[in-house]
């Protein structure tokens, strides 16, 4: 099974193409947190927000939950065969909404309370998944938090130990599947997240069993597993 990062590049189209075979296709992020880290920061931030906007919803997978606990939910996706797959999946959700863009709507910027962006940062451009930083950033109300995931550059490293490889990066790009994909190490995230006006109050591992990822890891390596970055932050008054 693949992730959706592995074939970013391909934009639209592709995601369109891959839409109808997402369970099968596309790495669950939400199923495979092994220690439920997303389910419990959403869970917390919720507590202070009504609303939240699902920025790279792809086909909707983290809908539901975000229905159960925020009264407004708002999805937002570049793939319009993914949006209408969102809106199926959410056909029974009065309170969710979602459709096409790019970049963050001006008519929806500053208007949640949470902006959740899971793996959509993830172009080997600085350009572009810096400017899918920023969207996410625009859509927060003043003290908003933003729920991040981004790949760990920490956790490529990890797995190309546990294949016996070399890790070849630069500026934190990594042919994962053989298509250039940016990863973060975890200094790094918190310097970009401070430089857009945030501040961190967490970063966590979003941890995943070796098995989702089709790993045999030599027995050193079993105790741990690979991961994703979560970042918690929140913007300013």
């Amino acid at each position: 099974m693949q992730r959706r990062r592995r074939h970013l590049r391909l934009g639209s189209r592709y995601w369109d193409r891959v839409a109808g075979e997402w369970n099968e296709r596309v790495f669950n992020t939400l199923k495979e947190d092994r220690n439920g880290a997303i389910a419990e920061e959403l869970a917390r931030a919720a507590r202070g927000a009504d609303s939240v906007a699902d920025f790279g919803c792809g086909v909707g997978v983290y809908l539901p939950l975000l229905s159960r606990l925020f009264g407004a939910v708002q999805g937002l996706d570049f793939s319009a065969r993914c949006i209408r797959a969102a809106r199926r999946r959410a056909r029974r959700m009065p309170n969710v909404t979602a459709c096409v863009a790019t970049s963050a709507p001006r008519p929806l910027r500053g208007r949640f309370g949470v902006v959740l962006c899971v793996n959509a940062a993830l172009h080997p451009s600085r350009r572009v998944w810096l400017g899918v930083l920023r969207s996410a950033r625009a859509l927060m109300k003043p003290r908003g938090r933003l729920l991040l995931v981004v790949p760990a550059l920490e956790s490529a490293a990890l797995i190309a130990r546990a294949k016996n490889l070399e890790l070849h990066s630069r500026r934190g790009v990594v042919s994962a599947g053989r298509v250039p994909t940016k990863h973060f190490a975890k200094d790094e995230l918190a310097r970009l997240l401070t430089g857009l006006g945030l501040e961190v109050a967490r970063i966590r591992r979003m941890e995943y069993s070796w098995r989702s990822h089709d790993i045999r890891p030599p027995p050193a390596l079993r105790r741990t597993g690979p991961w994703d970055w979560l970042a918690v932050a929140r913007g300013p008054a």
